[in-house]
This record gives structure tokens, C-alpha cells and sequence, in this order.
């Protein structure tokens, strides 16, 4: 069976789900400097799947990132950071590309 590069991957709701559990299990998060109490609460953690912290719980980056120490960050290639800051992978490549717009017109 040949993979379509040009459609999107169309998980179920399962398969989604699995993929989540897998990613929690690995995931360094908890252990970054940059984690607040107010995550661990809300077992709030996979910041570069799902994207910022809620309700904005992490909001200071000066402690530092941790994301590229992580299993699950080297196993999918990512090449951004502050995931719980800043968003998933996908929504900050969008707004770099609409930050890099904005410079060239």
C-alpha cells in the first residue's frame, strides 16, 4: 500500500487518543524548570501536541526549556521551544511565517 504524502493523516478518535497516552508516558514537562504547580494540578503537560498551558498557568520563560531533551521533541523532529509558553510545533511555524510576512511587505 502506497502513503498519499499530499492528503492529511485522518486519525480516529482512538487512534488520537493513543497517540496522547503515549506522548503523556514520555513526556518531560513535569520536570522542566519552567512547569508551575498550577499544570501539575491540572495534569497539564504534551505542550507540543496540544499547545499553550491553560488558562495561561506558564507564563514565564526566564527559568528555561527543557523541550529539546525531550523523547517525544528528538522522535518527531521538532525545532521549536516553550511549547507551554508559546504554542504546539504547527501554531508557531504559522506565526513565524505571519511574523516574516509582516517584515517583507
Amino acid at each position: 500500500m502506497a502513503i498519499v504524502a499530499d492528503q492529511p493523516l485522518i486519525l480516529s478518535s482512538a487512534e488520537r487518543a493513543g497517540i496522547l497516552i503515549t506522548r503523556k508516558e514520555h513526556c518531560l514537562c513535569p520536570s522542566c524548570p519552567t512547569y508551575r504547580e498550577c499544570a501539575e494540578k491540572a495534569d497539564d503537560r504534551i505542550f507540543c501536541t496540544l499547545g499553550k498551558s491553560r488558562e495561561g498557568c506558564i507564563t514565564d520563560e526566564e527559568k528555561g526549556c527543557i523541550c529539546g531533551d525531550c523523547v517525544v521533541y528528538r522522535d518527531i523532529g521538532f525545532q521549536k521551544a516553550f511549547f507551554c509558553t508559546r504554542g504546539n510545533e504547527q501554531q508557531q511555524r504559522i506565526l513565524s511565517i505571519y511574523e516574516m510576512r509582516d517584515k517583507v511587505y
